[in-house]
């Protein structure tokens, strides 16, 4: 994708704390309302950024950067930065487990996700219909 067909909606650099799964949660929200994104996709974006937000927290990287873009119609993309190599891992927690749900959850609301490496990190993303 080039970014002249992006239709960037949000990118900000934050703190990777425990406090920033919230409150960057509900920046993304209340920037799709403004965006006049579905109810419904407004949530389940905001699940998706939390949960792609509590990976980075538990990595240890000082910040990260959330973007949120319509790249395609119909579809908005959420992306998370850090300066971590490390891959999230997609696993199978049992009913007592109390964690480990992130990626399966990530894996139901969105069309596709993914990670990107770079020489300085990772980039991983998800794609969530609004249609």
């Amino acid at each position: 994708m080039t970014t002249e067909t992006r239709h960037l909606l949000m990118r900000s650099e934050f703190p990777a704390v425990p406090t920033a799964v919230g409150v960057v949660r509900r920046i993304a929200e209340r920037k799709l309302e403004i965006w006049r994104v579905h109810p419904r996709v407004v949530e389940n974006i905001g699940l998706v950024v939390s949960e792609l937000v509590t990976n980075v927290v538990n990595e240890n990287t000082p910040s990260f950067k959330l973007t949120l873009a319509e790249d395609v119609p119909g579809s908005i993309t959420v992306e998370v930065w850090d300066s971590s190599p490390a891959e999230p891992r997609r696993k199978e927690p049992s009913l007592h487990d109390e964690g480990g749900r992130g990626l399966v959850i990530v894996e139901a609301l969105a069309c596709h996700y993914g990670v990107r490496p770079d020489p300085k990190g990772k980039t991983v993303f998800a794609v969530v219909e609004t249609r």
